[in-house]
């Protein structure tokens, strides 16, 4: 009981909990992860694991903390510790991260293995998803994975009848997808019956009946037979 009442009285002062540390761990491997934690949890950090998408401004190894951080000698701390697992951090970042913020006696930790480019990665990431036809001879979908496959479905098909829509989509084309060089995709065949089609992605921001939205679409540079002369785009509200 009295260790208690001695940690609620001078807990601003000497600090008798453990920093939190919010570790972003979208671009770690399991094993990584678990080094990592193993290292701060030593050095008496409370580590807790997200997958969480990082904030855009964040592009290399950052913290990202509480101006009501009790200690800001915290911080000196834990960069130490992320430099015994290699990790140099170089960047800190008070309050908030776009719309990330951390309050109290909380840090995240945003780490990136080295050779790994984010920017390309998020652009990656932002292709991913189901896109409908445009100009099409027939109405198509284009499925980007993200373990790097597509797959060309035909579009679901209305049944007059029960004023529905049938669920069946046919497979026309499966394969894998590459961003060669952003903003350009390239999409190609199978081993066995080697071909390439080739895109550019374009990202725009528009209106659609009074609601902001983001659409990107994917414009053929040139005419591919495979794909039914098609364009294709997706869209997300803002």
């Amino acid at each position: 009981m009295r260790w208690i009442l001695l940690c609620g009285i001078l807990l601003g002062l000497s600090g008798c909990g453990h920093t939190q540390v919010h570790l972003y761990a979208k671009y770690l491997s399991e094993s990584e992860v678990n080094r990592i934690s193993e290292q701060l949890e030593k050095d008496d950090f409370d580590v807790d694991v997200n997958q969480l998408t990082f904030p855009i401004s964040i592009r290399r190894n950052s913290l990202v903390y509480s101006l009501m951080l009790p200690e800001q000698s915290e911080l000196t701390r834990l960069t130490q510790s992320t430099a015994k697992l290699g990790y140099s951090v170089e960047s800190e970042v008070p309050l908030f991260s776009n719309n990330h913020s951390f309050t109290g006696d909380s840090i995240g930790l945003f780490l990136i293995p080295e050779g790994l480019d984010v920017a390309a990665l998020r652009s990656y990431e932002g292709l991913v998803g189901r896109y409908y036809s445009k100009a099409c001879v027939v109405e198509v979908q284009l499925l980007l994975n993200l373990d790097k496959t597509y797959t060309l479905v035909s579009a679901l098909q209305e049944n007059s009848e029960a004023d529905t829509f049938d669920n069946k989509q046919e497979t026309l084309l499966s394969g894998f997808w590459k961003v060669t060089q952003y903003p350009y995709v390239q999409l190609s065949g199978p081993k066995s019956l080697p071909w390439v089609a080739s895109f550019e992605a374009q990202v725009q921001d528009e209106i659609e009946f009074g609601v902001a939205v983001q659409n990107t679409y994917l414009e053929p540079l040139s005419d591919y037979e495979r794909f039914h002369f098609c364009q294709f785009y997706k869209g997300k509200v803002l």
